[in-house]
């Protein structure tokens, strides 16, 4: 997001996470793509827990999907133009809690 400094974005422009497991290889491939260093405590989440380390510092955790995982694996599954933008849009009921 070199492109975008101020990291502004839009309602429709936000990832549905579904972190996975990684490798110290990955981890030590993604410090050298991104000139960071990951501490010993994130590298430790990203290979016992798991994780999208691409998306750090670029975006903010807002929610957590508490039931419907079902629904979120059919969302994931969906056909994704380049930058990872679904080809139909995805609709989806969204409820606040306070």
């Amino acid at each position: 997001r070199t492109e975008n400094p101020a990291k502004a974005s839009s309602g429709c422009q936000f990832y549905i996470v579904q972190g996975q497991v990684l490798t110290n290889e990955q981890l030590q491939m993604l410090e050298m793509q991104r000139g960071l260093k990951f501490s010993d405590k994130h590298k430790e989440v990203y290979t016992t827990l798991g994780g999208t380390p691409f998306l750090d510092k670029n975006y903010t955790v807002f929610g957590e999907v508490i039931e419907g995982l079902d629904v979120i694996d059919k969302i994931a599954a969906v056909q994704t133009q380049p930058g990872d933008r679904p080809v139909q849009d995805v609709r989806m009921k969204m409820t606040v809690v306070q």
